[in-house]
């Protein structure tokens, strides 16, 4: 595997995005990840690592790096309320913008098949990839790992609630949700799945009833094997459907 840093270049900001995939020039699928609110830490380089060992090139944009609440110490990024305050202080408008620039870059690579390129999300990451999606019509699918489905409230800065991008959605989603999870109730859940029903659109949902917010994270309290294992199963295959054919599981 090849690790390396590129740079989006954002007017007068710069977004660091971590890149690993196989030391080849072979043109491979690609997944951009969208990392929790705690930024790209160890655990999403892992997450971008795991594609990367089933044959795709992982690209993980840290989109808090350029803002200048960011903390230059890494030990106070894992500090909720710090990393909280840093996001709400950040337009969506700005992060789906930041994101079809990092999309750009990546279709413009050699060694990536511009129509096989998805995108994952968890946590905060999950409700702006279901955003990104329904803001980049040439993805080719999108996975949400428990993200809020309606903000607990809106901003100037956060003016809509993920669920009210989705009449724009244009790929196929796949939703991944905990049934013990106090930030998404059921009834948004169930408010969603019959949103993208009645607007027609492709969608797989699951809900792991004894699991708790961000269960796929093996670095947090809240981690569940057994969900994380199944979720992971459902990733691989929705991937194998929606983009090229990955290489192993």
């Amino acid at each position: 595997m090849k690790e390396e840093t590129i740079t989006l270049d954002r007017d007068l900001r710069k977004i660091p995005i971590f890149a690993v995939g196989p030391d080849s020039n072979e043109k491979l699928p690609a997944i951009i990840i969208i990392h929790e609110i705690f930024g790209v830490n160890d655990y999403i380089k892992d997450v971008a690592n795991r594609f990367a060992n089933v044959g795709m090139r992982a690209y993980a944009p840290d989109l808090f790096a350029p803002s200048p609440l960011y903390p230059k110490e890494p030990a106070k990024r894992d500090d909720l309320d710090t990393m909280r305050e840093l996001w709400m202080s950040i337009p969506d408008s700005q992060l789906l913008s930041d994101l079809q620039g990092v999309f750009g870059l990546i279709a413009g690579r050699p060694d990536v098949l511009p129509h096989s390129i998805g995108t994952i999300g968890f946590c905060m990451g999950g409700a702006i990839s279901l955003m990104f999606a329904c803001s980049e019509p040439r993805l080719a699918c999108v996975i949400d790992y428990y993200g809020r489905i309606k903000y607990g409230a809106l901003t100037s800065n956060k003016p809509k609630h993920p669920i009210d991008f989705t009449a724009n959605l244009k790929c196929p989603l796949l939703g991944l949700f905990a049934g013990k999870d106090e930030l998404i109730p059921f009834a948004h859940r169930d408010e969603l799945a019959a949103q993208l029903t009645k607007n027609k659109k492709s969608f797989q949902m699951k809900v792991y009833d004894d699991a708790q917010h961000a269960f796929f994270n093996d670095r947090r309290q809240n981690y569940d094997a057994n969900a994380s294992a199944d979720a992971w199963r459902l990733t691989l295959d929705f991937l194998k459907a929606h983009t090229a054919v990955l290489q192993a599981d």
